[in-house]
């Protein structure tokens, strides 16, 4: 299985920290199987991940679901 880290990044359209803080509690509670890393600089969240690139098309698409619910307008 190959493993690799990636980087994503997500934008907070809608400008609310509760949402930032909910998003980033939720990513680390649904998605515990691989490493992931986050940092937030104004509205741009960047999360790192490392692991098995299976896993890491799993995760990516979680939080994608996550983003597009939790910090869209």
């Amino acid at each position: 299985m190959a493993k690799g880290k990636r980087t994503i990044q997500f934008y907070n359209e809608n400008g609310n920290l509760e949402n930032v803080i909910k998003f980033l509690e939720t990513i680390q509670k649904k998605i515990n199987y691989i490493n992931l890393s986050c940092v937030v600089e104004g509205k741009v969240i960047k999360v790192k991940i490392s692991g098995p690139r299976d896993l890491q098309h799993l995760a990516i698409e979680r939080m994608k679901d996550l983003a597009e619910k939790l910090l869209s307008i």
